[in-house]
């Protein structure tokens, strides 16, 4: 087991995580490959008002234990949703993408903000100045644009 304290955003968040290798014979879990199964528990206390938030998560693995103990395996759950959040952010802060209320095309505008923000990122100025910019002025960013492509 391991077990891990964060201060963030006003509340302390205690995670837990456990794995086993003991693999049920359940045809149900009959994934190829699959050497962990993986239990991860978060505990959220908001300093302010005391308000607790408990969730339980469930994942498996190919990673054997000797690859990936349960420290390991949490740090890659951590990074994952941490690099997730960081383009969300960004496509919702700058972009408006929670604001949008497209009900078939909400994939494919993801995929062009996506690639907006790739190449945004390719600028020296911040992104959100880049947006702004490009907003009233759009020409150089045509002319950016077509010197990409």
């Amino acid at each position: 087991m391991y077990c891990y304290h964060q201060v963030r955003s006003g509340a302390l968040w205690v995670w837990r995580v456990r794995t086993t290798a003991q693999i049920p014979p359940d045809p149900a879990l009959a994934f190829p490959g699959l050497q962990q199964m993986v239990e991860i528990h978060r505990h959220k206390t908001h300093k302010r008002t005391g308000e607790v938030c408990e969730e339980a998560h469930l994942a498996i693995t190919s990673l054997s234990p000797a690859q990936a103990d349960a420290a390991s395996l949490a740090g890659i759950g951590r990074g994952h949703w941490a690099i997730e959040n960081r383009l969300h952010h960004k496509r919702d802060t700058v972009l408006g993408e929670d604001a949008c209320r497209t009900r078939k095309a909400a994939q494919s505008l993801a995929a062009l903000r996506n690639l907006l923000l790739s190449f945004l990122h390719q600028l020296t100025t911040p992104v959100l100045r880049s947006v702004r910019s490009f907003s009233t002025n759009p020409m150089p960013l045509y002319r950016w644009l077509s010197g990409c492509i």
